[in-house]
């Protein structure tokens, strides 16, 4: 597969709020060999829940399958695909540059 069937994409993915479940989540990219681009964590209004947003540059299937992987982890709530990752992308870089603590706070109120 050439890099040109590759393209940017955004999830913003919820899941409850448990030690280990940033792991289990970059463990299932790992097996994949899929590089995550950028990931932001961050709380929601719910304290047991929080809210991941994952950039990746995979192919339309590879998105697929690991978007069908993902909601099989039991502690996967809710999974969205983003519009515009190459934006999301931009504004989370923005955010990053502002400094290391309001990170997941400032992520998840943009989304």
């Amino acid at each position: 597969m050439n890099d040109t069937s590759r393209s940017r994409h955004a999830l913003s993915v919820l899941v409850e709020n448990n030690p280990g479940v940033l792991a289990r989540v970059s463990v299932l990219f790992a097996r994949r060999n899929f590089n995550i681009d950028h990931l932001v964590v961050g709380p929601t209004e719910d304290s047991k829940v929080s809210r991941m947003t994952i950039v990746v540059n995979v192919s339309a299937e590879q998105l697929h399958k690991v978007t069908s992987q993902l909601d099989k982890l039991v502690e996967v709530i809710h999974i969205e695909e983003l519009a515009d990752a190459d934006g999301i992308r931009g504004r989370l870089w923005a955010i990053n540059d502002n400094g290391p603590r309001p990170v997941g706070a400032m992520a998840a109120a943009a989304f």
